[in-house]
């Protein structure tokens, strides 16, 4: 926990009771998830450990999901930004679609 501080304020700011209590029952979920990837019980994707296991690790779940669930690389979200740019642009501003239409469409053509 030393290693990523933040996150260890986050799990403590959002669980209820005494810090000390707090700052064992995490320390406890720490060991327990140690222990389950030691003995090997943490097969498949992540984002499924950590849904099926939410009620074992109630504190270390909902910041494990959001770690887990970020994407590698915002390469996605700038075609998007870009691709929105382009369809909003001046050379475009008469079109009677919506633009979430066009860019979905323009997303997804090859599937169409």
């Amino acid at each position: 926990m030393k290693k990523f501080k933040s996150l260890a304020r986050r799990i403590m700011s959002s669980s209820s009771g005494t810090a000390g209590s707090t700052a064992s029952t995490v320390e406890s979920e720490v060991l327990k998830y140690s222990m389950m990837v030691q003995d090997g019980h943490c097969s498949g994707s992540p984002l499924e450990f950590w849904l099926v296991n939410e009620n074992a690790f109630p504190r270390l779940s909902k910041t494990a999901q959001d770690i887990v669930s970020a994407p590698a690389s915002e390469a996605y979200c700038e075609r998007v930004f870009s691709l929105c740019g382009d369809l909003s642009s001046r050379k475009r501003n008469r079109t009677t679609v919506s633009l979430e239409m066009q860019s979905f469409l323009k997303l997804n053509k090859d599937f169409i």
